[in-house]
């Protein structure tokens, strides 16, 4: 009787932590392999996330017909849109979305679908296609994720520029804060992500803010990327560059050394 009551309660744990992987978790983007229905316990859901999980199309609107709903809250309150963008499946997000499938709700960590999309958009063969079908559904470009940041900021750590531009074009807020409380130019500054920092200027992030100028002005005297040979060399020099020209005190330009020749 132990024994069985030990089984039963290892296989329980198990389920619970194959139910808790794929929101509970938002920073692994890794697709969950199972076809098995893990957010919806039963019934006509259940049959709609293992269509979803298996990427079949027909078969989802097939069960839309019978009357499941594209919207439905499972554990976590994940969407089906929300685990069809998890795992990847383009051809399920493609028939939810036409079935008008809500891109912008949002699960009790506060995942949801563009948040899942913008992380896995550089995924291959399919996150850019879903990120810019839920784009085109209507996702927000200003949505913030669970850790409290705006989902552009995938894009500047990513240095994916055309990304961070193509938000912009989508009505994404450039001046907008981060968990850290702070315009995110800063944070960026702070992280010497220059190529994306003179991005955001170029496309007209402001810099004024109080406090703003004296992260900028004070990442910019960091030795990082100053050397000729340096990556991010020519938009860090942009910048200084640009104070400089404005009257906006920084200190004077330190070239960094340049490898020494093997």
């Amino acid at each position: 009787m132990h024994r069985n009551l030990l089984v039963a309660l290892a296989a329980w744990f198990a389920s619970l932590a194959a139910i808790t992987h794929c929101l509970a978790h938002p920073a692994t983007p890794t697709p969950m392999a199972s076809t098995k229905a893990l957010f919806f316990s039963s019934g006509i859901q259940q049959r709609l996330e293992v269509a979803i999980r298996s990427n079949d199309a027909a078969a989802i609107g097939q069960l839309l017909s019978e009357g499941a709903r594209v919207d439905a809250r499972g554990v976590h309150d994940a969407t089906p849109l929300m685990i069809a963008v998890d795992v990847q499946a383009e051809q399920a997000v493609a028939a939810l979305l036409r079935a008008g499938a809500n891109p912008n709700l949002k699960a009790a960590d506060g995942a949801g679908a563009v948040h899942l999309a913008v992380r896995s958009h550089a995924e291959a063969p399919q996150g850019r296609a879903i990120l810019e079908m839920i784009m085109r559904a209507g996702g927000n470009p200003n949505t913030i994720r669970p850790d409290g940041d705006p989902v552009i900021v995938q894009f500047t750590f990513d240095h994916d520029l055309d990304g961070i531009r193509w938000f912009k074009s989508l009505g994404a807020n450039l001046d907008i804060r981060g968990r850290s409380g702070r315009p995110i130019i800063s944070d960026l500054a702070f992280g010497q992500n220059w190529d994306s920092v003179w991005t955001l200027i170029e496309l007209g992030a402001r810099y004024d803010y109080e406090g703003t100028l004296d992260a900028l002005s004070g990442a910019l005297d960091s030795s990082y990327a100053s050397s000729p040979d340096a990556q991010l060399y020519p938009c860090k020099r942009k910048v200084w560059q640009l104070f400089k020209d404005h009257g906006i005190a920084v200190k004077p330009w330190r070239e960094g050394a340049r490898p020494a020749s093997p």
